[in-house]
C-alpha cells in the first residue's frame, strides 16, 4: 500500500503549494506518522477513525491550551505530552501520532496564528483527506487485480 501513503502526501504537499501564499501547510510530520498507520496497519486501533479524530482534535486542542497557559518551552511540551496521553486512555482513542501535535505547535511559531483553529487544521483536516484515500486504495484492492 506504498502507492497509497504516496498519493496521500503528493495530494498534501499540492495542497501546500496553494495554500503557501496563506502560510499555511498541509504536511506535518504527524500526518507522515498517519499515512503509516493506514496503509501499512489498517486493522490496527490506531487506525480505527474514532480513535483517530479524537485524538488529533483532542490532543492539538491541549497543545494550544498548554501553549497559552505555560508559554513555550520544557514546561508546555511536558505537560501537554502527559495531558494528550491522559486523554487519548480517558476515551479510549489511542492514536501515537497525535501526542505529537501539541508539540509541534508549542514549538511552531508559524501555527501560533491558527490557536484552538490548530485543532481541527491541518491534522484532523489532514486525515480526512487521508482516510478517503485509504477507503478509495482499499476499494480498488479489494475489487481489482494490479
Amino acid at each position: 500500500m506504498k502507492i497509497g501513503a504516496f498519493a496521500g502526501m503528493a495530494m498534501l504537499g499540492k495542497m501546500d503549494q496553494i495554500l503557501a501564499p496563506k502560510g499555511l501547510s498541509m504536511t506535518i510530520a504527524p500526518l507522515g506518522a498517519v499515512c503509516a498507520v493506514l496503509f501499512i496497519t489498517p486493522k490496527s486501533p490506531a487506525a480505527r477513525k474514532y480513535n483517530m479524530f479524537m485524538a488529533q482534535i483532542g490532543c492539538a486542542a491541549i497543545g494550544v491550551l498548554a501553549f497559552t497557559l505555560l508559554g513555550p518551552g520544557w514546561l508546555a511540551r511536558g505537560a501537554s505530552l502527559a495531558a494528550s496521553l491522559a486523554f487519548m486512555i480517558y476515551t479510549k482513542s489511542t492514536h501515537p501520532p497525535a501526542a505529537s501535535l501539541p508539540l509541534l505547535f508549542i514549538d511552531g511559531a508559524k501555527l501560533h496564528g491558527l490557536n484552538y483553529w490548530y485543532a481541527f487544521f491541518p491534522g484532523a483536516a489532514g486525515c480526512i483527506l487521508l482516510c478517503f484515500l485509504q477507503e478509495f486504495v482499499y476499494y480498488l484492492k479489494e475489487n481489482f487485480k494490479f
